[in-house]
């Protein structure tokens, strides 16, 4: 197309001859000796001086159109042959002040046009035809009717100006090179640029003075033709008026602006079914920007005084800026709610800002943000059926001083970070954060998933309250710790299912006001199983820094190598089981025994033979990491089953209180090995090594100690110790030792000179104690097992030792050594 306009420019230029009337009306045509041409028009019909040429062109010298006699509101001047023009000097008006429309359905090339005395300009490859009609106040009034279906407006590099009302170029193609500009600087004086086939009504009756009464107005529907550029602003050209319009009537041809546009008193609109396709080009406006083009593309600039709307049904921008509220308060939007758009509406490295609000609505394919910044004086609302901010080289941010609200049905943010000012809210079918950040640094935040909530790598860090609600609540950390913090405000989980906190940081100061629901600092409420776990790489933790932590679970409440802490109380129930422990690996043979016995060949009478015992118990899996229940108030842990396996359960300056509907347990987890053996042939050589230790089972209370179970209570290897009373009500409690070596070697003295070594490995009970420095009653029957019950303790029922705490050697004696037997 731009070749073609080119080409007819260059055309119009070789033939130009200035103004040649063709005979039809009474108009008249004389040149100067310095080449100005002035055209005595002819009279008036119904307000309107119609002249027709063979040829219209405005040379460098200029033209005069002499209105003097004539008085003429309107003056048409339409060219009826086959020749274009070319308009590239000053185009005057003498006398009265008149509206002009130059039609050239064979092309209009301008080129340095300067005009004066004129109120409203229309240039047109439209055919024009007349609508005459009577007015009210019995007077003829011969309004013209423009009818483009052809033909092209090409602006050059010396541009158009003027100072005028309206500015109309109405033609099937228009490209603009150079400037336009209408230094009117009212906000209603347009320049508007109307491409494709249309039909327009100009109203004669409006005054070349008259700025208010619209003087043309548009109606014909679009047309279909083949998809192209009908309007084309390259970079060297310009648009400039108070107001600026872009309209495009063929079906799904569109926009290609290079260069600049500047409605410098009012708005800039464009319209069509086409892309407005920004090729690095800028719009700036004094008042609004309201774009609705069939589709807004490329990459450029875009700035409103006050509120920018985008209503196009595709958007895809690249490296763009777009501005709202640059002289006022002012809103930036992308579509309107509830509207469907036929692809996604997708931005990509472009800023977005706004004094006011920044809206991006969607209801059809959604909206793809990667590397956008948006910021806001006001609010942020996002509303789409899926929203993803991809996890490319640059972050996404959305900020505003206000709120950010987000609505979407799929939501993915991905390397985002989002900050809203006075609040941030989500609500999301299904919500996942990726290496991102969902903050309110002024506020709260409230989070409301339908169905799944995932956090990885990422904070939630609200000023206030934080309100997380899912049907399951997953936090995770691989490469960073997650977390999710209100520092000065509480923290409320709500999954209607299962929560699992995998190595992320979950921590709140105090309970949220007026919130029934918030019981503490931290409120964990789980229709499902409570998971809280820790990572090789990052510890998982539910804090209380100035409250209670409270955790309920429809399920199970699982504490792995985790901890929860309160610097309040701590308040665990569970339907199901409650259970704080660490893992280990297992050790040889499952942690049993092995002795083994060979015999060697005989020399002279004697037989060499080698005896050994080993066990192995395995190794912790984690040895940084400790399962614990702290608080500083006091612990309560109610449940089904309370099972404390190598964990540590503490009140610092408070009791503990257990209630378990079948079982509590408290056990040690015994790790490490030992090894005994001996080999005598003439002498006998020993040795000995244990490196066993008992981790956890611990429960440690500043106050008392209440613990209640329905079946049993069973200490294993643990240790529980009160420095207030110790109260155990079960049918029976049972204080078991586990076993542990210690090893003694000694390869010096009397027997070593004979070539002798003596060690020995001893095993004993390690644990199972049951302790107060107060009182210790026990309400039920006792089983001592290699356990202990130390102080003052009062048993209500029957007392079985069944083994006492012992310590003892490992016996694995050969008695044919010549010289062991004697220092036996």
């Amino acid at each position: 197309m731009a070749l073609g306009l080119n080409a007819m420019s260059m055309a119009a230029t070789a033939l130009a001859a200035g103004v040649v009337p063709d005979g039809g009306t009474s108009t008249t045509a004389t040149t100067g000796a310095n080449g100005r041409i002035t055209v005595g028009i002819a009279n008036p019909i119904g307000g309107v001086s119609s002249n027709t040429y063979r040829e219209f062109n405005v040379p460098r010298a200029g033209v005069d159109l002499d209105n003097n006699a004539a008085r003429a509101r309107t003056i048409l001047n339409q060219v009826t042959s086959t020749n274009p023009s070319l308009l590239e000097g000053p185009l005057s008006v003498r006398g009265a002040r008149a509206n002009v429309v130059i039609s050239n359905p064979n092309g209009v090339s301008v080129n340095g046009l300067v005009v004066q005395n004129v109120g409203n300009l229309a240039l047109t490859t439209g055919q024009v035809s007349f609508n005459d009609f009577t007015t009210a106040n019995g007077q003829l009034q011969r309004n013209l009717v423009l009818s483009t279906s052809q033909g092209a407006i090409d602006i050059g590099a010396e541009g158009l100006s003027g100072t005028l009302l309206n500015l109309e170029l109405v033609a099937r193609h228009i490209r603009v090179d150079g400037k336009v500009e209408n230094l009117y600087g009212d906000p209603n004086a347009r320049a508007r640029a109307v491409a494709g086939a249309s039909r327009a009504e100009i109203d004669t009756s409006v005054s070349p003075t008259d700025n208010l009464t619209p003087w043309i107005s548009y109606s014909a529907s679009a047309t279909n033709s083949p998809q192209g550029i009908a309007l084309d602003i390259t970079g060297a050209g310009s648009l400039s008026s108070g107001r600026i319009e872009m309209m495009v009537t063929d079906q799904g041809a569109g926009v290609r602006h290079a260069g600049s546009a500047y409605a410098i008193a009012g708005d800039f609109l464009v319209s069509g079914t086409g892309d407005l396709h920004l090729a690095s080009g800028r719009i700036e406006a004094k008042q609004d920007v309201l774009i609705g083009s069939g589709g807004l593309t490329g990459a450029g600039d875009i700035s409103a005084g006050r509120h920018l709307q985008v209503d196009s049904d595709r958007v895809t921008l690249a490296r763009s800026t777009l501005a709202a509220g640059t002289g006022t308060t002012g809103d930036l939007v992308i579509g309107t709610a509830g509207q469907v758009h036929s692809q996604p509406l997708q931005l990509t490295d472009t800023t977005l800002t706004a004094s006011g609000g920044i809206g991006l609505f969607d209801a059809g394919a959604g909206t793809t943000l990667s590397g956008v910044h948006a910021s806001a004086g006001g609010n942020v609302l996002i509303e789409a059926p899926r929203l993803t901010t991809a996890a490319d080289a640059k972050r996404t941010s959305l900020t505003a001083a206000g709120t950010v609200t987000i609505h979407a049905r799929e939501a993915s943010l991905a390397a985002a970070d989002v900050d809203g000012v006075s609040g941030t809210g989500v609500k999301a079918v299904n919500l996942t954060l990726q290496d991102s950040r969902l903050q309110s640094s002024g506020a709260a935040i409230t989070i409301d998933a339908a169905e799944h909530y995932v956090q990885t790598d990422s904070d939630v860090l609200a000023a206030a309250d934080v309100r997380l609600h899912a049907a399951t609540v997953t936090f995770g950390s691989g490469a960073r710790q997650s977390t999710l913090i209100a520092k000065n405000g509480g923290v409320l989980v709500r999954s209607d299912g299962d929560m699992t906190n995998s190595g992320s940081l979950i921590q709140g100061s105090t309970r949220i006001v007026d919130e029934p629901l918030s019981a503490g600092a931290v409120t964990v409420r789980a229709g499902g199983t409570v998971l809280n776990t820790s990572t090789p790489d990052h510890l998982g933790i539910l804090f209380g820094v100035a409250d209670d932590v409270v955790v309920r679970a429809g399920g199970d409440v699982v504490n792995l190598y985790a901890r929860m802490l309160s610097n309040g109380h701590l308040d665990m129930q569970a339907n199901g089981d409650v259970v704080n422990a660490i893992t280990k690996t297992d050790g040889v043979n499952g942690g049993t025994p092995s002795i083994a016995n060979v015999s060697g060949t005989r020399w002279l009478v004697l037989k060499k033979r080698t005896s050994s015992f080993d066990v192995d118990f395995g190794e912790i899996d984690r040895t940084r990491q400790t399962a614990y229940l702290l608080s500083d108030k006091g612990t309560t842990i109610a449940a089904r089953n309370v099972v404390n396996a190598g964990g540590e359960i503490y009140a610092n300056n408070g009791p503990i209180k257990i209630r378990a509907t079948d079982i509590f347990r408290t056990e040690g987890i015994t790790t490490g090995s030992a090894h005994y053996s001996r080999t005598c042939l003439i002498v006998c050589r020993t040795s000995a090594s244990a490196n066993t230790a008992v981790t956890g089972g611990l429960l440690s209370a500043g106050g008392d100690i209440d613990i209640t179970a329905g079946k049993m209570a069973v200490n294993a290897g643990g240790r529980v110790l009160a420095l207030g009373d110790l109260t155990v009500n079960a049918p029976l409690t049972v204080a078991s030792g586990v076993t542990g070596y210690s090893a003694i070697a000694r390869d010096r003295g009397f027997k070593a000179f004979f070539g002798d070594s003596w060690a020995r490995l001893y095993a004993m009970d390690v644990g199972g104690s049951w302790m107060a420095a107060g009182h210790t009653r026990i309400s039920g029957d006792v089983l001592t097992d290699g356990g202990s019950f130390d102080g003052d303790v009062a048993i209500a029922g029957a007392s079985t030792v069944s083994r006492p705490r012992q310590r003892d050697p490992v016996n694995i004696e050969n008695h044919l050594g010549l010289t062991s037997w004697f220092w036996r």
